[in-house]
């Protein structure tokens, strides 16, 4: 099916003149969604965006679906399985001991500086 994404602002309808396939509902509000993401990360600094929403369309103009953008920014995405995505790196169970191998030369040098300073002082 064939789905238009028509921007809803201040009443006024900005329409979509190319539009997307879509296969399903799911998808449907997948593609809605994706379209107000990139409309506010282009447009991001208009605050009436927030008010606005992103009326779908099939091709007799038959009313889909509508949706905010505040909706589809602030609602959660479901994750998606993905057994191809790459798994965190695992991290040291120490994450000092990179530190302290680092400062080991510096803490040698102040105790040598250290202990000159106070036989400088007996003097």
């Amino acid at each position: 099916m064939r789905a238009f994404f028509n921007i809803l602002v201040n009443g006024t309808v900005v329409p979509d003149q190319v539009g997307q396939e879509i296969v399903d509902a799911e998808g449907l509000r997948a593609a809605a969604s994706t379209v107000v993401r990139a409309l506010i990360q282009r447009h991001g600094g208009e605050a009436q965006l927030l008010d606005a929403s992103l009326l779908v369309t099939d091709v007799a103009g038959a009313s889909l679906m509508e949706i905010s953008f505040f909706e589809a920014l602030y609602l959660p995405v479901t994750p998606v399985a993905d057994s191809d995505r790459r798994k965190p790196a695992a991290r040291p169970e120490r994450p000092s001991a990179f530190l302290d191998a680092a400062l080991r030369p510096m803490r040698r040098f102040a105790g040598a500086v250290s202990a000159r300073v106070q036989a400088f002082g007996q003097v």
